[in-house]
């Protein structure tokens, strides 16, 4: 009642975002099943590869160990349903994990603080999203030139300075619509391909891309270069005159002219635009222009290490080197760490809550199956400990086909997974590319391998406890 502390409503975007996010895993499960179900025929077509070269193998080796393998694939084929259904949880559980590891790796990676030549931002002290004069931008370039002493002040000079407008605006000034908008990055051209986070695997051809993109911009400040699939939404080529309309820099009206297009699945949605267009444009407004001492976004150096960070830092904490507005610099780490603050609690959750419950998820589903599989089977197990097979051989009989479906169905996913992300060529912004990293493809077999055993322990138990005498009593 009154004076009893109430419960703080929740952040709407918090709120919003984890039902973002859910809808995802949702999305995200769905696209897995299907593709699990596509891809049954292939497995089956593996399992029978698989299969003939164990059954060379064992003509060539013979033995027990031989046999026992055989009839292991022999049980696989001979009861379809319970191992696509043994096979599909797999792959949906080891293609979702995949993901979901893929993300925090990538969180992880954007947010790890580089010991050397690592970079910095500088932003508004106070305003969110930060808006900074030009002045600040030259003031801040000769501090770093000037006044920081030699060993400190970034290797390349002024190459690795570089500052960020960013603008909106639309094709349409009537219908504003979405698909009508266009964001670009205004920067200085020959920084773009030196200090934006490109991936490393950029080829011989895109890197020549755009060097000749960066060369035209710097030959006119009107020219922009935009990715593939931004053209394709706005419909418009390579060579053409477009006129965008300004959106958050108010009466601002840009012709540009599109002289490149971006290397596919770099800075998607993006397009970049020469610097000194956007200065000559607020330039010819008049003094009392909204954003006329706004228009810097970011600045980003790079250092050669932290002891040159803080000499820097407390240069630009000293208030006789700024004139109002203050600003403040981090690293790119840090600045990029306190950006995703809101959605740590549920990558959290993805981590140590989700993924976990996941997996016993899909344990239980493999045990039901498994267990089904052994109940149609007792007569069978029965038949074989009647030939000679132990209790502990029945068993592994058992552990053995859940391997080999784990094993098969979780290296499928994985590839499958990688191989979808990297022909998507996914660019997060200024992030750099989304990968599926190497390593998942040693993790989601094992992965498979581990679920499918945990999973199929308990029927195995009860298969190995199958009695002769009870099991051929009940046919008789």
């Amino acid at each position: 009642m009154f004076g009893m502390p109430q419960e703080a409503a929740p952040d709407p975007s918090m709120v919003l975002m984890s039902g973002y996010l859910f809808v995802g895993l949702g999305a995200l499960i769905a696209i897995a099943f299907t593709i699990g179900l596509v891809t049954l025929p292939i497995f089956f077509l593996v399992l029978y590869l698989v299969e003939q070269l164990a059954r060379v193998a064992a003509e060539g080796m013979g033995g027990f160990a031989a046999k026992l393998v055989l009839i292991m694939f022999r049980g696989l084929r001979r009861s379809p349903l319970r191992t696509s259904l043994t096979y599909l949880a797999l792959f949906v559980l080891t293609m979702v994990l995949a993901f979901i590891y893929s993300v925090l790796v990538f969180m992880d990676n954007v947010t790890k603080e580089k010991e050397a030549n690592f970079k910095a931002i500088v932003t508004h002290r106070t305003m969110v999203p930060s808006q900074m004069p030009e002045a600040h931008y030259q003031q801040f370039k000769r501090l770093v030139l000037d006044e920081l002493p030699p060993e400190m002040r970034p290797a390349n000079g002024e190459k690795d300075i570089m500052s960020w407008s960013f603008v909106v605006g639309t094709t349409d000034k009537v219908n504003k619509k979405p698909d009508n908008a266009l964001f670009l990055l205004s920067t200085e051209p020959d920084k773009i391909l030196t200090m934006l986070d490109w991936p490393d695997d950029l080829t011989a051809d895109e890197k020549k891309m755009i060097d000749e993109a960066v060369a035209k911009m710097e030959q006119s400040k009107q020219a922009i270069v935009m990715s593939q699939s931004k053209l394709k939404k706005l419909n418009v080529r390579v060579g053409q005159k477009i006129k965008i309309y300004g959106l958050n820099y108010p009466d601002l009206d840009f012709e540009f002219e599109i002289i490149g297009v971006l290397p596919e699945g770099k800075y998607e949605g993006l397009a970049f635009m020469n610097k000194l267009y956007l200065d000559q444009l607020i330039k010819a407004k008049p003094t009392d222009y909204s954003m006329r001492d706004k228009s810097v976004n970011l600045i980003w150096v790079r250092l050669p290490n932290k002891v040159a960070f803080e000499r820097l830092n407390a240069m630009i904490e000293d208030p006789k080197n700024f004139p109002p507005p203050q600003i403040k610099m981090e690293t790119a780490s840090s600045g990029i760490g306190a950006w995703i603050e809101p959605i740590k609690d549920i990558l959290f959750g993805l981590k140590w809550v989700m993924s976990p419950a996941m997996v016993a998820i899909m344990c239980l589903v493999i045990a039901n199956a498994i267990s089904i599989g052994v109940r149609e089977r007792r007569t069978e197990m029965a038949v074989l400990k009647v030939l000679g097979f132990q209790p502990r051989h029945v068993m592994m009989l058992v552990l053995g086909e859940a391997v080999l479906v784990g094993l098969l169905a979780g290296a499928m996913s994985t590839i499958i997974a990688h191989q979808i992300i990297a022909a998507m060529g996914l660019h997060m912004g200024m992030f750099g590319a989304f990968r599926i990293p190497l390593e998942v493809l040693v993790y989601g077999p094992l992965l498979g391998v581990l679920v499918a055993v945990a999973g199929s322990v308990g029927p195995a138990m009860s298969a190995k406890s199958v009695k002769v005498a009870e099991v051929f009593a009940k046919t008789t």
